[in-house]
């Protein structure tokens, strides 16, 4: 095959002429906003944390044993971060006031970090006994309610990690009293003193409550929620505030949508392969069953195949990898992934992708996309196609992946 790059129409062609506008764009010249690609960057990321959860429930089948390996494994990821030098840095950008003590303070690192991934909603009460934080909205809603326990573990090892830095004080316990991707209509977190407010121990996974203090709990009714976060609102400026006044605008939070909640998936399944409980092999083949059957899915009405057309503008008389080729761009480019094309035309379609920046900092996520990319290929152009990585004469830091008809008789 030729390699060769249909003509396109370069970015510079009508500049000045109408506003520019920040956006990702389609290969044939569909814009998708700033504020549409950071959602979207955010839902296909939850989509795809959503099949890394389900190969890691095959792997691990009992729910109690899976809440207490991802709470367990998150906090102490996070507390070993926030016990490094970077808990002060984090602690200064945030504003943190030199009288902190103890690990509350821990809530304005939650605080920031939901408003970032586009979970917006409120800080009801922020003080040395108690904090809660109030969610509206939560793209991670879809992926399963052992991620919310280990995220709840993730802010303790986050806020006790912190402490460390601190005189001592105040330790609160952090709770998520209701949580979306249980049903609840708000995600919700309660952390109290225990020396205050007593309640009997429990073990690392049972962090949803119950709590002392819910008759303190501040409701947010329907009609009064809010559906983004500060740096998408007028009435906040489009700056996100936090209570010690640290700011960030819509620019600055950009590349926090683009961390998947695989981030507490994958570690999770790297600690069951570290601790010989179960070999690579194996689990490489679970992660290409989950991955292949749920990109299939993605696509596999004709619906979905005419809304993604639609969106990135495709002509009328193109239906091959071309198409395929385009949605991996606009992806990449919402990612800010960097990527060249070696090929796209209607017989192949190759690229060269940025591998670290695809990892979310674990590197088994890249093998997932591929797998994930392979079962959409199938649906979004048809059977005949494929996507497949050409590993040799690559860089260790490079993906290439290639979209072509092929016939596989093992497939």
């Amino acid at each position: 095959m030729s390699k060769k790059v249909d003509e396109r129409i370069p970015r510079e062609v009508g500049s000045g002429v109408l506003p520019d506008n920040p956006a990702a764009r389609s290969p044939w010249g569909k814009l998708v906003s700033y504020r549409d690609a950071i959602h979207y960057s955010a839902r296909y990321n939850a989509v795809f944390s959503a099949s890394a959860l389900q190969a890691l429930r095959i792997l691990v089948p009992d729910y109690k044993e899976r809440a207490t390996l991802m709470s367990d494994n998150a906090y102490k990821r996070l507390y070993q971060v926030f016990t490094s030098q970077y808990g002060p840095y984090a602690m200064d950008e945030q504003n943190s006031h030199p009288f902190f003590r103890g690990n509350f303070g821990g809530g304005l690192t939650g605080d920031a970090g939901d408003d970032a991934l586009l979970m917006c909603g409120r800080v009801n009460d922020f003080g040395t006994y108690r904090v809660e934080k109030e969610l509206d909205v939560c793209d991670w809603d879809i992926v399963g309610s052992d991620l919310c326990r280990a995220t709840t573990q993730s802010l303790q090892g986050t806020a006790d990690g912190q402490a460390t830095h601190l005189q001592p004080g105040t330790k609160l316990e952090y709770c998520m009293v209701e949580a979306k991707g249980c049903g609840d209509p708000h995600c919700r977190i309660v952390a109290e003193s225990r020396d205050k407010y007593p309640m009997p121990e429990h073990e690392i996974w049972e962090s949803f409550g119950p709590i002392a203090t819910e008759d303190q709990i501040r409701y947010t009714p329907e009609e009064d929620m809010v559906k983004e976060s500060q740096v998408f609102r007028e009435e906040c400026n489009n700056t996100f505030c936090n209570g010690t006044c640290w700011e960030r605008d819509a620019s600055s939070v950009y590349k926090q949508p683009a961390t998947a909640a695989t981030t507490y998936i994958f570690p999770a399944i790297e600690q069951l392969i570290a601790e010989k409980k179960f070999d690579e092999k194996f689990v490489n083949h679970i992660l290409r069953c989950v991955f292949e059957a749920s990109g299939k899915a993605a696509f596999g009405e004709f619906y979905a195949k005419e809304g993604l057309r639609n969106w990135l503008g495709v002509p009328r008389d193109i239906d091959d990898g071309r198409i395929m080729g385009a949605h991996i761009e606009m992806f990449l480019q919402c990612m800010l992934v960097d990527y060249e094309i070696e090929a796209f035309n209607n017989e192949e379609v190759i690229y060269v992708i940025d591998r670290n920046r695809l990892t979310f900092n674990t590197p088994r996520a890249v093998d997932a996309f591929v797998y994930m990319w392979y079962g959409m290929t199938k649906t979004l152009v048809s059977a005949e196609w494929s996507l497949w990585e050409e590993p040799n004469d690559t860089p260790a830091d490079k993906l290439r992946i290639k979209i072509a008809k092929k016939i596989d008789k093992f497939c």
